[in-house]
Order: C-alpha cells, then structure tokens, then sequence
C-alpha cells in the first residue's frame, strides 16, 4: 500500500465562557479540514473544487519529521500535532491510517500517496526513510532535475499505478528548474459502493441550476429510502447523509435552500466543522434526486497553507528541512501538489457498475411526510465519518 499527503491548520474553538482554547488532539483533524476548506474558498473564480484535509495533513506531518528548529515548530503547532515527540507522532499517525486504508473488494477502499522528490545530488538521512516508510508507507525518492522529461515520466507513472489510474498526468516540464527542491506529490485514492445503490431506471436528465439566469441538463440519479436528513436555519440548507456499504463512512451533501446560496454558506460553514453540521441530521424517510458528478482537482497546497500560516518550509532562507538531509543545505519544499478524482455514479464512487436495470418499473408510492432533496443547484459535499474528513468540496456546474 502507497503513502500520503499535504495540508496544515491552526484553529482555536470559541468557549462558552467567551474565552479560546486549542483543540483536543482527538478533533483536529476535524478542525484542520474545516479551516484548509474555508482557505481555499478565497479564490475568486468558483469552479468544481475538492480537496482532502486528511491525506493533505498526513503529507505535511511527514514534512515535519524532517524538519527542525522554527520550521518544526511552526508545523507542530499549526497542523495541532501536539506536545509528543516525533516518534511518539509518526506512530500515533501510523495507528490511525491503518484502521482507514485498505484496498478489500467490499466496504471502502482508501489508498494514501504520497512521496517526496529531491535532486539526486542531494544527500538523505537513511533514518528519515526507514521512519517514512514504517510510519508513512512514504520515503524520498532521488530525481535527476538536469532531465526533466525522464523526471516526469517517472513521478506521472509511480502517481498512476497508485490511483488505479484514476489521477494522470500530474507534472508538466515546468515543474522542474534551477529553483526547485523538495518536491512533494500527495493523493488519495478512493473507492466505495452506496449502502444503498440509486436505481439504474430512475436516473433522468433534468435541470441543473448554475446560478439563477443559467441551467443545463445533466443526468440526476432518484432513489427513496431512510437517511440521515436535517434542515439548518442558520445554514438556510438542508443536510443529507449518504452511507457508503459496509463502512462509517458517509458522503454528507449540504444543499443551500436558495438557487445562489453556496456562497453565504460556504462563509457560514468556516465556522462550523462537519462533525457540527452532521448533529443535525436525523433518520427520515427522503426522496432523494442528485446528480451524477465527476471532479478532478489538481491544487498547489502552497497557496492554502500559507493562508493558513504555513510558511517557513516553502521559504528559501527560511526552511529547516535538517532532519531530511545529511548536510546542512539551503534546501525548502518548492513545489506541493494535491491532486484528486471523484466519480459519483449510482453504485458509488468510482465503482464497476455491478447493478442492472430491473424488468419491473420501480413505483414510488407518494408519501406527504416524506422529506423531498433534490440536489439541482451548486452544493458543498464532504466523504468523512466522525474522526476524519477525506475529502471536501463543491459541485458548481457540470
């Protein structure tokens, strides 16, 4: 099994008392997720994104094992890590990832990538390796940066065989130049089927609302059943929760009331995490109508985690990356690429289609106390269970 990736974050929760207080090591990851979103949402141009806080935060806790002095501090304190020593974390780290990556044929498969490139010029520490790739099944992996197509071929095709062929072409030749460094790649591959599949015989083209002036048509997959559902007044949305087979895991669809509300939910959202909005949902009978969607996402971590107060290991001058090399070397992470794909279809997400349309038409009893959602306007969705958030994101427009 493959490794892991990037992101950091530093949030403090607001007591009742009206005082602050760091999180609880336990809800971090909980934590992190909702402020690594909240910093991506400031990009001005509103496209399909989607980002995953829990392989971003794996791959900049590796980050730390190799760095030290103010570099290490910084990322202790802002992917909240902790007081433990190194070793006491990379084992907390490798405890949590094994009860969530598995590759089985039922339930979720998640696979975590990620590695780290340097110029084969460099020298590494052989013990950072050893602890890579005990604690993050990651190491560093030599480049010869003067052959940049070679380069490439090698970091696209080990990306590729990771993903299952799901996340391609990763680097272009501009990646590589007198500048660069460390080099960090990181994905999260998943696969998992509906606990309950959407009706092949349902599926129909309808409209899909961009914004109120603006819709296409696109496939929208129905299904009724029981389901986690809520309504928030403060989010002025509705919350649904679809569970994936055999797992704790669910895809939580927050679905604004108002055709050009993603927006102020999104805004309303930064100061809510997942785990907060999933209390308000409860089991109900719903009609559910969402569409099918695909999304690949290729982000520059640095632009997020910067926001998020990450600077030091991207610096030149500034980065301490001593625990990574032998020699003291002016050495920082100069490239940071998070790359994702997502198909939602109606067995799953990215699964073989394994159901067949019914010869008896499936009749839909009317029921007034059944709770209708139908998901034709731009919406927030998050793959999570309780103690994490694997991926985040918003569906805008086809």
């Amino acid at each position: 099994m493959p490794s892991e990736w990037v992101f950091l974050i530093l949030c403090l929760i607001p007591m009742a008392s009206g005082g602050t207080t760091a999180p609880s090591l336990s809800a971090s990851p909980i934590v992190f997720a909702r402020n690594l979103f909240r910093a991506l949402n400031d990009e001005e141009t509103p496209v399909n994104m989607m980002v995953s806080p829990a392989a971003a935060r794996s791959a900049m806790t590796l980050v730390f094992m190799g760095a030290g002095g103010k570099s290490a501090e910084e990322l202790r304190s802002k992917l909240i890590l902790g007081v433990a020593n190194k070793s006491e974390i990379a084992k907390q780290h490798a405890e949590s990832w094994s009860e969530e990556c598995s590759c089985a044929k039922k339930g979720v498969a998640l696979r975590l990538v990620t590695r780290l490139y340097v110029n084969e010029e460099e020298k590494i520490r052989p013990e950072f390796n050893t602890q890579a790739m005990e604690f993050f099944n990651a190491q560093v992996d030599p480049l010869n940066y003067l052959n940049p197509e070679d380069s490439i071929k090698k970091v696209n095709k080990w990306m590729e065989k990771q993903t299952f062929y799901t996340v391609r072409n990763l680097f272009t030749p501009d990646v590589f130049s007198p500048e660069s460094s460390v080099i960090l790649v990181n994905s999260l591959f998943f696969r998992a089927k509906w606990d309950k599949v959407f009706p092949l015989e349902l599926t129909e083209v309808q409209d899909f609302w961009i914004n109120p002036r603006q819709r296409m048509e696109l496939p929208m997959m129905r299904q009724i059943g029981l389901f986690r559902y809520g309504e928030s007044k403060k989010l002025k949305s509705q919350i649904l929760q679809l569970p994936f087979e055999k797992s704790n895991m669910t895809m939580m669809i927050i679905l604004p009331r108002d055709i050009d509300g993603l927006a102020k939910l999104e805004e309303k959202l930064g100061q809510l995490d997942m785990n907060e909005v999933a209390a308000k949902s409860l089991m109900n009978s719903v009609d559910v109508t969402l569409p099918k969607f695909k999304i690949e996402c290729d982000i520059d971590l640095k632009v997020p985690l910067q926001k998020l107060g990450i600077n030091r290991v991207f610096e030149p001058g500034q980065a301490d990356l001593s625990g990574l090399f032998a020699k003291k070397t002016p050495q920082r992470i100069s490239e940071a690429r998070h790359k994702l794909f997502l198909n939602v279809t109606e067995t799953g997400c990215e699964t073989a289609p394994e159901i067949k349309k019914d010869d008896q038409p499936v009749v839909i009893k009317e029921n007034p106390d059944r709770k209708v959602f139908k998901a034709d306007r731009p919406f927030v969705f998050a793959i999570r269970n309780k103690k994490n958030v694997y991926f985040v994101g918003h569906f805008i427009r086809p």
